[in-house]
């Protein structure tokens, strides 16, 4: 489901482990669980994550939300990548992101954007709670995997869906931060 605008969510400093489940999903072998390493920004006392994504692969820091809907990451800023597919209107991965609205491209977030009808959601900052709407896109996104106790392969998802955000929603989030991981549970 697409975020609307809510309050600032906090999350406990316990390792916290993940499972993707997707069809584009490539893997040598099924991994036991996937890890996102996290730590405590200092001067903001949120919680960050890094993960990979594009390509090629680019590690990109996140603010973890636990009731945020979706990831955002922003695409206004130095988005390069070869894999980046926007997501057409009234499409299937539409309806699983629960596109907001359709509309055609405008001035901002367009990595991919053509001139088709494309889906739109509101990526959401919840630490200054502002939102706006941004496109949805696809783009390859990576985390390691673990088998119990040592680190595995690199796990990653080539059509992981993520919404489009603009520079001014990083606001008040930690240093270095590119978007924000929401952690609801929703398909994206």
């Amino acid at each position: 489901m697409c975020p609307v605008p809510r309050t600032v969510s906090t999350v406990d400093s316990r390792p916290m482990v993940f499972s993707i489940g997707h069809s584009d999903t490539v893997r040598l072998r099924r991994p036991k669980a996937l890890v996102l390493p996290v730590s405590k920004d200092a001067s903001t006392s949120q919680y960050v994550t890094q993960i990979k994504q594009r390509t090629p692969l680019v590690p990109i820091k996140l603010t973890l939300d636990v009731r945020g809907d979706s990831v955002w990451v922003d695409c206004e800023k130095d988005y390069v990548s070869s894999s980046y597919k926007y997501v057409p209107c009234n499409s299937a991965p539409c309806y699983s992101a629960n596109g907001n609205t359709c509309g055609r491209c405008f001035n901002g977030p367009k990595p991919g954007c053509n001139s088709n009808a494309l889906c739109y959601c509101f990526p959401t900052n919840n630490v200054k709670s502002i939102a706006t709407i941004g496109e949805v896109a696809q783009n390859v996104f990576a985390v390691q995997s673990v088998d119990g106790k040592n680190p595995g392969e690199v796990v990653s998802v080539s059509k992981f869906l993520f919404t489009c955000g603009w520079s001014f929603l990083k606001q008040g989030l930690a240093s270095g931060v590119k978007g924000v991981a929401g952690l609801g549970r929703t398909k994206i």
